[in-house]
């Protein structure tokens, strides 16, 4: 998704570390390991939501321990008052009854799998004495220091160069087929997503829009949004005066629009409107101007259904749309086939 959907924010959300004000969940669940971290009633009550997950200090034991998080920019997620080695030793000892030698030696340990050379000298080093490349080494050995089960990366390859990207992102993955950890990898890089992902979701204003295996999405995507991204990217071998851009800009998140979030930016409404009847259309601002949408496009907001086997999506104007059930990307197949979580349109 663009930058502004909610990528970051919905990671940040899974480990509780928005401040309650500004940020307010107005009702769900996060499940993780068998542990609910959070469990928010529908409430009214935007100073601190009903939570009847984990606690503060429980939660700390999971963030670190049972799930590692690497920042978008490593510069500024790095104390740059303290070296490099023993940022890694303060995490490392917060979730682990080790020593201060033996967690030296675990932390230099980490700085050479993650592929720093001279781990004992970069281990006395400051961030400021390290590259882009090296400092996002450092962040990811710091996040596998206690062998997490779940590693949240939030853009790990942004503001570097793409030699060092292709080197984070194969790191990333050989550490994961070693320890078996799971990824969730945050990118707006059509390209990353299509090298590292096995799933992929895709956010629009908050909400998913679109989610499958990564080979259905690039072969047959279906919300008119994943469309406008695919169609943005250059192709080699195709001759273009200009690249196809998605007209408009995210909305506010303060004033999103009615119905579906897209409308107002979607050609796919515009173009069955002029086809449809008065009655089931409106005029209304749209990106570039004013023209008709889809009356239900405008007024009701599409909900994510399952539009095939393992591919779901949340627009009103896709074929086989209306027939689609509202099933649980989250459950098994087998579960799935055997309960109709349809709801009336």
């Amino acid at each position: 998704g663009e930058s502004g959907c909610g990528k970051s924010v919905t990671s940040f959300s899974i480990l509780k570390l928005l401040p309650y004000p500004p940020a307010f969940h107005p009702s769900g669940k996060v499940t993780f390991s068998r542990q609910t971290l959070m469990d928010v009633t529908e409430t009214d009550d935007r100073t601190r939501p009903r939570d009847r997950g984990l606690g503060d200090k429980q939660m700390r034991h999971i963030r670190g321990g049972q799930i590692g998080i690497i920042f978008q920019e490593p510069m500024t997620s790095l104390n740059p008052v303290f070296t490099c080695g023993s940022q890694i030793v303060e995490a490392i000892r917060l979730h682990q009854d080790l020593t201060r030698s033996d967690a030296r030696l675990l932390a230099i340990d980490l700085l050479d799998r993650v592929g720093i050379p001279s781990p004992e000298q970069r281990f006395r080093e400051y961030p400021h004495q390290l590259s882009g490349g090296m400092r996002q080494r450092v962040m990811v050995a710091m996040a596998l220091s206690c062998n997490p089960e779940l590693l949240i990366a939030d853009e790990p390859t942004t503001a570097l160069d793409v030699t060092i990207q292709d080197q984070i992102l194969r790191l990333m993955s050989e550490l994961q087929a070693a320890s078996r950890l799971s990824i969730l990898l945050i990118t707006h890089d059509l390209a990353v997503v299509a090298e590292a992902a096995h799933r992929v979701a895709v956010m629009y204003a908050s909400k998913i829009v679109e989610t499958t295996d990564v080979r259905s999405l690039y072969a047959s995507p279906t919300h008119p949004y994943t469309h406008g991204l695919f169609r943005s990217v250059p192709k080699l071998g195709e001759t273009k005066d200009r690249l196809s851009t998605i007209e408009g800009s995210v909305p506010n998140p303060l004033a999103f629009p009615s119905g579906c979030k897209f409308h107002l930016r979607c050609p796919l409404t515009r173009k069955h409107a002029a086809e449809a009847s008065q009655a089931d259309t409106i005029e209304t601002a749209v990106a570039g101007g004013t023209g008709r949408v889809l009356r239900r496009c405008a007024e009701c907001e599409p909900e994510l259904r399952e539009i095939r086997p393992g591919h779901w999506t949340a627009c009103w104007e896709v074929d086989g749309y209306e027939r689609a059930k509202a099933t649980d990307p989250s459950e098994p197949a087998a579960v799935r086939e055997t309960t109709n979580l349809t709801k009336p349109t």
